[in-house]
This record gives C-alpha cells, structure tokens and sequence, in this order.
C-alpha cells in the first residue's frame, strides 16, 4: 500500500472493525442474500500523517455513490449551517460563480440562489442530481473531473468559490481532483473545504465516522501536507459543529496565512496528534466504548426491553456493525429520511420506519444513533409524540431517564 498523499508506504495500523457492508446501503428484504461485507481498518502514513482506510478496506465510488440514500435537506441542522454558509460565502467573498462539489440534493445551493450568487452543483447520484434539478437548482449529474470542468468553464466561467463540503474525504485521485480544482478557480478564487476533523474525533471519540465512504481523515497537518504539493495554501480555518466536529478550511492559490492555521498547527502539536501514541490510545478506548454500549445491551436484553433507535445515517450502520447488534436488539430504527423508510440497516437488517410509528407503540429505551442532533430529536420527540426514555452512544454512553 502507498500513501494516498505522499506516495510512501510507512504505516502505522491502528483501528480495525472488522468486515462491514458500506454504511449507507440500504436493503430492501429481498437484497439480503446478495449483500457484500468490506474490512473496515484505517492506518496512518508515518511521514505526511494522512489518516486512510488501508487498501483491503477500499469500494470502488461507484459502489456508493450512483444511488444515495441521504438527502442534506432532511437535518434541520445541516439545512441552518448551508444556510449560515451561504451568507459567509456572499458577504466576504466577490462571488460571480459558486460551484458546490457533492451538492447533494441542493441543500447550499438554494441559500446561495437566494442571496443572488450565481451556482452550479456537481453530484454524481442520479436520483439526488434529479431532485434538485426538479426544484430549479442547476446540477450537473457527473463526477467532478476534467470534462466536468472544461463544461462549467465553457458555460459560465471559472469560479470564484468552490465548496466541498463533507465530500474531499470520500473522493479518490485526490492529486488529479486537486488539479481540476485548480483549473476551474479564478486566480484569486478560494476553495472552501469541509470535512470531518480527525483530531475532534479522537478527543470525542466518534469512531462511528470512521465508513468505507471515508477514505481519509484529516489533520490541519496532513491536509496542509497535501495540498502544499500542489502549490496551493490553507490560509485560513475554522471549527464547525457539524457531523461531531469538523474543520471548514480555506485554500487559495495566492494568499497568505492567517493566525487561525498558525494557532490549530500549534494546538495539534500540543495534543499529540502528531504522535503515534495518541493514536493507538484512541483505538483503546474505543474498544472500551464499545464494550461499554454492549454490555448495556446485554443487560437491556435480558430484562426483555424493547429498544427503538432514532436516525439511520451512515455512521449509525458503523456503530451497529462493530459492536455486533442486529434485529433482535434493536426493533426498529425510526427515520425522517423517506428515502429509507421501509428499507433495512446494511448488515444488521433492522426495518426502518417512520417516526409516526411513536403515535402507537411506546419503546422502553430510545436509542439515538444520530447523536449529534440529540437535543433537536429528543425536543422534537416529546413536543409531537411522548416522553421517552433514552440511550445517546456518543461522545460517551449516557442513559436519559424520563421524569
């Protein structure tokens, strides 16, 4: 195996979770038998610090991403932070052309149509690219490659920001996606990247981000190592909330450092991230984690409970897979998302339902797998349907009793 960055092949082996299907397929019942399971094991490269799956633990991205089962607009959460975004994209920068890579189903495209930016979305899941089309948001169903930029460039121009949010770390030729970037920005564009922050994943211990959609997993450090081979600088850098903690990072070709970048390298050198040590840590109390949620099911089970879980992301299936739950620890899975009600967890095969099933049945506990957004789901849980009992797995177990 070689570095995906700097091509070397020096690696730390730190995390395995076994053999698991990818996180966002879906089943109907009928697909069961048919149903391929991956390793699931992320190393480290010893000289850039890149975070990546290992080579065993690659699907080719036309497994995962011509038919997708998650639509941004669905959280209300992500829909507030396009929105917050878009604003931040219009106000600070001179934008005669935005283009949003994985645009999904035009979740910051809408806001940014509304605050007068001219946009193209590129996303290359048929079904999502449709419905944004439908609703007036004009979306190329493609990859983002050569022949996808030459298109924007001969239709409108090079573009003054481009974003990827949530979608650098899925993506592969990361050298040639780079360069291709590089061909569509103005000189002085700024290519606004959000992914997942490898550091706030091992200070929250969200191991359930870690799915073969994810290739890499960034530091400042290693993303700064990245894109300095292709002559183009992170000048600036923010934390966000979004998906348990990731960073929003600026990329130009021409501007200067800003004491954001200075500050977090610093801040990354003081917590260890740089040290090997610090990783192989993580992966202990992961495992410990792990445990912890097992056994709480364990005992759950034998006291004949009845346990509904709450949100059916990606990073649910990662959870559910690697401590070994199934259908007949968990019920059924309930889930705003129509695209997957009616549908089954990969692997696990539990039935997804919609959250209306609450008008009727009562669970003992409430498992909420969409974590991060566990006060918007527990309020809006209790204002339309009752109260509840509750398991949130992350960052640490905790147990909600109603009152």
């Amino acid at each position: 195996m070689k570095c995906r960055s700097c091509n070397k092949e020096d690696f730390l082996d730190f995390i395995s979770l076994n053999k698991q299907p990818p996180a966002n397929a879906f089943l109907k019942e009928s697909d069961f038998k048919q149903e391929t399971a991956y390793p699931l094991d992320v190393t480290c490269c010893k000289d850039c610090l890149l975070v990546q799956l290992t080579d065993e633990s690659y699907i080719p991205r036309d497994k995962l991403f011509l038919d997708y089962a998650y639509a941004s607009s669905i959280s209300g959460g992500l829909r507030n932070h396009f929105n917050q975004l878009a604003k931040k994209i219009k106000s600070e920068f001179n934008t005669k052309l935005v283009v949003d890579i994985g645009s999904n189903d035009g979740v910051l495209l809408k806001p940014l149509i509304e605050s007068g930016c001219s946009v193209v979305g590129v996303e290359p899941a048929r079904n999502l690219a449709e419905q944004a089309n439908d609703n007036g948001l004009d979306t190329i169903c493609s990859y983002f490659n050569k022949e996808t930029v030459n298109k924007i460039i001969s239709d409108k121009g090079k573009a003054d920001v481009i974003v990827a949010s949530n979608v650098f770390a899925h993506l592969e030729e990361y050298h040639i996606i780079i360069e291709d970037v590089k061909s569509l920005l103005s000189d002085n564009g700024t290519y606004i990247v959000e992914v997942q922050y490898f550091a706030d994943m091992i200070e929250e211990m969200t191991f359930d981000n870690i799915y073969h959609e994810h290739v890499l997993y960034y530091t400042l450090h290693s993303m700064r190592n990245l894109f300095n081979k292709h002559n183009m600088n992170v000048y600036r850098v923010e934390r966000i909330a979004t998906h348990g903690g990731s960073i929003r990072a600026y990329i130009s070709k021409n501007r200067d450092t800003e004491q954001s970048v200075i500050d977090l390298i610093n801040q990354e050198k003081q917590n260890g991230i740089d040290n090997f040590r610090t990783m192989e840590d993580f992966n202990d109390k992961l495992q410990r984690n792990m445990n912890e949620i097992r056994e709480l099911f364990e005992r759950l089970n034998k006291e004949n409970k009845k346990i509904f879980g709450y949100g059916a992301p990606a990073k649910s299936s990662t959870m559910i897979n690697s401590i070994g739950l199934n259908n007949k620890d968990i019920d059924l899975i309930i889930e705003d998302s129509p695209l997957k009600q009616g549908l089954f967890t990969p692997g696990s095969h539990i039935p997804i339902t919609s959250p209306d099933i609450l008008k009727t049945e009562t669970p003992d506990y409430l498992m909420i797998f969409a974590w991060n957004y566990s006060d918007e789901i527990i309020k809006k849980v209790e204002d339309k349907y009752q109260k509840l009992n509750y398991i949130v797995p992350m960052p640490e177990l905790k147990v909600i009793l109603k009152e």
